[in-house]
């Protein structure tokens, strides 16, 4: 073989490696650059994937915000709806002095006292009075055992007198006693000179007016010593 030939299949061996390496590092940088457009094709659905999200949690807490101004807004509502009906019922609900007021002329209304005559005593009345010194007595409450004596009292020279009757008051064994149960309801009437009674009954103490001949004879009627209710008289011109 001649040095020719040995050198030309050299030549050829040399550019054979060549092309195969050559081919070889395009078939890598081919791959390469497959797998990089992938890659980034997912790397963009990736992206855009959490940018929607991104964007529903941004309406989701925009909606949550919203939703939670108008619930300030309704508890701001509701908070001043219960302070104007705090504030009605203080005004328009009768309390204390006022209740025991309408409670007083209710009760009057219903025993039978002319509307207007009570209306006008309301109007005339005042803090300043012509009254006098209160005069107290006392007398016994009439039971089922007992009617005797000192069961009335008198005032303004026999003006009007008062009397009562109760229930008679029981031993543990259930024994009635002469003299009455001050814990349960008494009947007390007041009797005018000129006859005319007026009577209430509960629970003393009790209070009641009487007028007469242009004087108002207030009474204050309370328990006292056994078998005794007391009586405080105050006499006031009237009206």
């Amino acid at each position: 073989m001649s040095l020719y030939d040995s050198e030309r299949r050299y030549r050829r061996r040399v550019w054979g490696g060549v092309i195969r390496f050559v081919i070889f590092v395009g078939v890598v940088v081919a791959a390469a650059m497959t797998a990089y457009e992938f890659g980034a094709e997912d790397i963009q659905g990736e992206r855009r994937l959490y940018q929607a999200q991104l964007a529903e949690f941004e309406r989701a807490r925009g909606a949550a915000e919203q939703e939670a101004a108008d619930l300030r807004v309704e508890v701001e509502k509701a908070r001043l709806a219960v302070r104007e009906w705090e504030r009605r019922y203080e005004t328009d609900v009768p309390t204390g002095t006022r209740l025991e007021l309408l409670d007083l002329v209710t009760e009057r209304l219903a025993a039978g006292v002319d509307p207007e005559r009570l209306a006008f005593l309301i109007k005339a009345a005042e803090d300043k009075r012509e009254c006098e010194e209160i005069e107290t007595k006392r007398f016994l409450v009439r039971t089922p055992l007992y009617d005797g004596a000192n069961t009335a009292v008198t005032f303004a020279n026999d003006a009007v007198a008062v009397t009562g009757s109760g229930e008679s008051e029981t031993t543990d064994a259930g024994l009635p006693q002469a003299w009455y149960d001050p814990q349960k309801p008494v009947r007390l009437v007041f009797t005018r000179i000129d006859g005319q009674q007026t009577l209430i009954s509960g629970i003393l103490p009790l209070q009641q007016s009487v007028v007469h001949d242009g004087v108002e004879h207030h009474f204050m009627v309370k328990p006292g010593a056994r078998g005794f209710a007391q009586v405080a008289a105050e006499r006031c011109a009237y009206p």
